[in-house]
């Protein structure tokens, strides 16, 4: 039997800031358009169950499109079981429509198990009553394939939005299908059984880089899993050291060798690195648009200047009084100071400063 985890797809959220209005309208359509790709995979490839382990919506009361969308279509795919856990974005008011067979859900005072064969799937919402009580109250029968939804990261001690993992040890559990993390990470819970965070299905801010999707659960006989990367697009997010850049076009340059291979149709959130002149111009925007072939990019300045203190001993200019001031400021370390020599100097220069 082939079970798809997925979570944390927020349905409805903001994006990032840096994008501007056309594509953040464009990416909303795509994580929708993600999640319908996904339910298709699950027919075309014989998944009985699709497990959502929380924050499917980004709010308690989502947008009557995106409401509408999901719930149309749980319903228009009656062969698969969608099992859905609210999490602690969409913890009150998400479950409009109850009336849908293949729609299951779970409730807060005990654990709610559905069963498939030999292959039971359990789950509880966390709330601040029962967040630290829920594990005594978990009893599963050790010869069946258990799989355990919960939502919260795993931690070393009880709470709302934490997993105790090893509260979790002996208790005949297979796979514990997470949310609330927003990258694929798995780990052992004990000799038998894993946890793992399947990730969000599209990234949709620069804190989201790297491959997103779902995780695919083949319970068949010994149970296995793999993650499947299913992103329209994925969010790069490539350091760039500039140091040895004389002027634009150079930078230009370093900055197109290293994402030469990346998909045009992925975002880029390009970090500038290293030391550079005092006097060096960096446009962060002339850099933006020699990416245009890329689906969209961003550039962030982190460099920082190349300080000779004798070059400063006697400038009277108000960068010369500031430099002086801050290198001879013991409460500073050289990294410190460094840093706000950098960032000082572009307040000076009107540039602003994005760190």
């Amino acid at each position: 039997m082939k079970i798809i985890h997925c979570a944390d797809i927020h349905l409805g959220s903001k994006l990032a800031s840096k994008f501007p209005k056309n594509i953040s309208a464009e990416r909303k359509r795509e994580v929708l358009d993600t999640f319908s790709r996904m339910v298709d995979y699950a027919k075309k490839n014989d998944v009985k169950v699709i497990m959502l382990s929380g924050d499917v919506f980004d709010k308690d009361k989502p947008a009557k499109k995106d409401k509408t969308f999901f719930y149309s279509a749980i319903k228009n795919n009656p062969d698969i079981d969608f099992l859905y856990l609210n999490g602690n974005h969409d913890k009150e008011g998400s479950y409009t429509d109850n009336n849908i067979p293949n729609l299951k859900t779970f409730g807060k005072d005990d654990f709610t198990s559905y069963a498939y064969g030999d292959i039971v799937i359990t789950g509880i919402e966390m709330n601040e009553d029962n967040a630290r009580a829920y594990y005594s109250k978990l009893m599963l029968d050790g010869t069946k394939t258990n799989i355990l939804m919960l939502h919260g990261d795993v931690s070393d001690s009880v709470g709302m939005d934490k997993v105790k993992i090893s509260e979790l040890r002996d208790k005949g559990i297979d796979y514990l299908a997470l949310g609330h993390i927003h990258s694929y990470k798995t780990g052992k819970i004990d000799d038998r059984g894993v946890w793992a965070f399947s990730g969000c299905l599209e990234g949709r801010g620069f804190d989201e880089c790297g491959k997103k999707g779902f995780v695919l659960v083949d319970a068949a006989d010994k149970l296995s899993f793999s993650f499947v990367p299913f992103a329209k697009r994925t969010i790069q997010e490539i350091n760039v050291d500039i140091s040895s850049a004389a002027d634009l076009y150079e930078t230009q340059q370093l900055v197109r060798n290293e994402v030469d291979t990346i998909s045009r149709d992925d975002i880029l959130n390009i970090i500038l690195k290293g030391d550079v002149p005092i006097d060096a111009i960096i446009d962060e925007k002339d850099i933006e648009n020699s990416l245009s072939d890329f689906y969209f990019a961003h550039v962030k300045n982190k460099t920082s200047v190349k300080i000779n203190a004798s070059d400063y001993v006697n400038d009277r200019s108000l960068i010369g009084e500031f430099i002086r001031s801050v290198l001879a400021n013991g409460d500073y370390n050289d990294s410190e100071k460094k840093d706000i020599i950098t960032v000082g100097l572009r307040l000076l220069s009107g540039k602003g400063v994005d760190r």
